[in-house]
């Protein structure tokens, strides 16, 4: 009989997959940065067996996968953003275990989320694992995607100075300056027969001269590519807070298009705006390099978008 033990085990051994069975379902493949998205787990067992299952806590670590589709040797972690669910589902005599994480990631990519061990009647087992897209954006048709490698944005080391904010945005504190200087001009100068009321420089003038001003000062070809798109964003952001009061100073790209959709601009304007703020991100986080073509394009746009999001202005009217 003892002899016999090895034949049966191995008999018994193939049942396992009659009876036990390990599944795996995400709700979505591709998503945005800082999207949520669920990784359900289940497992389908005998009532007899017993089943255990250790949560992970904080984060989930998953692979990068590169270009070419190999594995790479970096990785990020998924945050896991609620708490851990799991439960029993009997049936007869079959029992379905189902464990569900809410999750998300922060960094953009193509990555593996590896399969989570479960134990089975003291045996241990695993998930197959999750394959997951995180873009930076939504794709936009016809828009030019450049090599993306996002990192998390360096804090500053020393606290606020009014000296280097000065070095960094003079360019367009300058225009406006200039502009404030010939509106006074304009005000307080007399014609020799009769007074005229000067009208003041209006948010839409006032927002293309910088704009131009930024143009001329052709940061690029100084090495300063990031910052010359951190000041057109900056100088949208404004213009966009100031014309349909809402603030977007501090909003990601997605928060704008939320918040201008809801103020009633049409979809096209909406995702030309976008547009703009993606190249802005691309070139500070991602470290993407466009070419000079690429970067007036985008300066034509933001005027564009200016132009068109301005009430109609006449001359000469009394």
């Amino acid at each position: 009989m003892i002899k016999q033990l090895p034949y049966i085990a191995l008999l018994m051994f193939p049942l396992f997959g009659l009876t036990q069975k390990l599944e795996v379902q995400v709700s979505e493949s591709i998503i945005l940065v800082g999207q949520n998205i669920t990784l359900t787990y289940t497992v389908r067992a005998a009532n007899t067996d017993s089943l255990v299952f250790s949560p992970k806590k904080e984060t989930i670590p998953a692979k990068s996968i590169s270009k070419t589709g190999t594995l790479t040797s970096e990785g990020v972690d998924f945050e896991i953003t609620d708490e851990f669910i799991d439960t029993f589902i009997v049936d007869g005599t079959t029992k379905r275990w189902v464990g569900q994480y809410v999750v998300t990631a922060w960094d953009s990519g193509t990555y593996i989320l590896p399969g989570p061990s479960i134990f089975i009647n003291d045996s241990s087992y695993t998930f197959d694992d999750i394959t997951i897209a995180c873009l930076l954006v939504d794709p936009i048709d016809g828009m030019d995607i450049y090599d993306i490698k996002e990192q998390f944005a360096e804090l500053p080391e020393r606290p606020f100075s009014l000296v280097e904010f000065l070095k960094k945005h003079w360019w367009w504190i300058a225009a406006i300056v200039l502009s404030a200087i010939v509106f006074l001009f304009l005000k307080f100068r007399k014609n020799s027969e009769e007074v005229e009321e000067e009208k003041p420089v209006s948010l839409k003038q006032r927002t293309l001269i910088a704009i131009e001003a930024l143009e001329k000062a052709k940061l690029w070809e100084k090495n300063q590519l990031k910052e010359h798109f951190v000041e057109l964003s900056s100088i949208i952001r404004m213009y966009l807070t100031s014309r349909y009061e809402i603030s977007l100073l501090e909003k990601t790209t997605y928060e704008a298009k939320l918040l201008l959709t809801q103020k009633g601009l049409n979809e096209e304007t909406v995702e030309v705006i976008a547009r703009i703020l993606s190249e802005s991100d691309m070139v500070k986080f991602a470290k993407s390099q466009p070419d000079t073509i690429s970067i007036l394009r985008v300066s034509t746009l933001a005027k564009q978008i200016v132009a068109e999001t301005s009430p109609l202005e006449f001359d000469n009217v009394e």
